[in-house]
């Protein structure tokens, strides 16, 4: 659960590069219903939402499709081509439910992410500004420091190579990955589980 007045503020200050990983179910086919964004419209939203766990992809995407005026719109694609299907069908009915979901990399113009890999490798001063921005947005959702789930590899290695001394962080597959839904969700749940096993 969610306080309403820190809600409001993360919608206010994050709603367009945050979400959270709730979805409206799937409709006839699997990726059906990953941009309705009518979820958000219920009054008691708060309370399907937690910040014990924070999903970390690595850099924000322009494949929104239709829906940039909305609030929380990132994850939430009606690109035809878009995979965050996936991550719905991995994490519903489990624990992570309703977690909060960003990027690392924000307001960065280049999308691919093979060249932001290559061009902080190349300019590693410049993460700092992104490590300090990312950690703000963590305070702005919680007092309490979230368990931090890198989505894909690269991700991970940005989060362990700056704040592994501070966070707990763990790693799942990139929904992005060429496996069918069923096999992601059974490489997601089995990472997760690492979570309480540990």
């Amino acid at each position: 659960m969610i306080d309403v007045e820190r809600y409001n503020k993360l919608k206010e200050k994050y709603s367009h590069v945050g979400s959270w990983t709730i979805w409206k179910e799937p409709g006839l086919t699997p990726k059906s219903n990953t941009d309705d964004m009518s979820i958000f419209e219920d009054e008691n939203i708060c309370n399907k939402l937690n910040d014990k766990y924070v999903f970390v992809a690595l850099n924000w995407s322009s494949t929104h499709g239709v829906q940039e005026d909305k609030p929380w719109k990132n994850f939430h694609s009606s690109y035809p081509y878009q995979n965050d299907f996936k991550l719905r069908y991995a994490l519903m009915d489990t624990p992570f439910w309703g977690s909060y979901i960003t990027d690392i990399i924000k307001e960065f113009p280049e999308l691919n992410s093979k060249k932001v890999v290559s061009h902080f490798r190349d300019n590693p001063d410049e993460i700092k500004d992104h490590i300090n921005s990312f950690k703000e947005e963590l305070n702005c959702l919680s007092d309490e420091k979230p368990i931090l789930i890198a989505v894909g590899n690269d991700s991970f290695n940005f989060l362990n190579d700056n704040l592994c001394n501070e966070y707990e962080i763990h790693r799942i597959m990139h929904y992005a990955a060429r496996i069918n839904k069923d096999d992601y969700k059974k490489e997601v749940c089995k990472e997760l589980k690492k979570i309480f096993n540990e």
